[in-house]
């Protein structure tokens, strides 16, 4: 689980992150900038650039499996009866994925990580194969087993979702990044 003195969701757009962090109004005229404003807007894009990456390719991941549909024994049902995990039921996810679809990735990280985590070795080859099939058929990645492609898509899956939760957790501060600096700086 996500511990919970972890920070802040990130902000649903750029806009809103430079109001939370620069304390920049939406309507701010872009006339009114200074160099030194524009600066500090680069260095947080730069400092949280690897957190929204992260949750980009998160949920594109889940976006190169089928799409969720309303017919009994689908992709998401017989990926919850291989994995053991009812994690991966579209009703258990969605509104994680909605969130990462606008850059909060933080709760559909801790949830992949949690289901693939929780998996046998038995469950872990039984979910690649019924993941490698829906690749092979969304995607049209063919030329590799189904095996191969559904444990390579667990394997990202899970490091992306450490990426996730390892840059929201350690988010930094000009405080942190100035002594960093300094540490390695003043180091004999």
């Amino acid at each position: 689980m996500v511990p919970e003195t972890r920070a802040a969701h990130q902000p649903e757009s750029l806009a809103a992150f430079l109001r939370q962090h620069l304390n920049l109004p939406l309507d701010f005229e872009a006339a009114g900038l200074t160099v030194e404003r524009i600066a500090d807007i680069a260095v947080l894009a730069v400092s949280h650039a690897e957190g929204y990456a992260a949750t980009a390719h998160l949920a594109s991941l889940v976006a190169g499996l089928p799409i969720p549909v309303d017919k009994p024994h689908d992709f998401w049902f017989q990926l919850w009866q291989a994995s053991g995990s009812a994690i991966f039921m579209p009703p258990n996810i969605k509104h994680q994925v909605l969130r990462a679809l606008q850059g909060d990735g933080d709760g559909l990280a801790d949830q992949m990580l949690t289901a693939v985590s929780g998996m046998s070795a038995e469950q872990r080859s039984a979910a690649a194969v019924v993941i490698g099939q829906g690749l092979e058929g969304e995607r049209h990645v063919t030329g590799y087993s189904v095996e191969l492609l559904g444990e390579l898509w667990l394997r990202d899956i899970e490091m992306t979702a450490w990426r996730v939760l390892y840059a929201s957790s350690q988010r930094p501060t000009w405080e942190a990044q100035a002594k960093f600096r300094e540490g390695w700086k003043n180091y004999d």
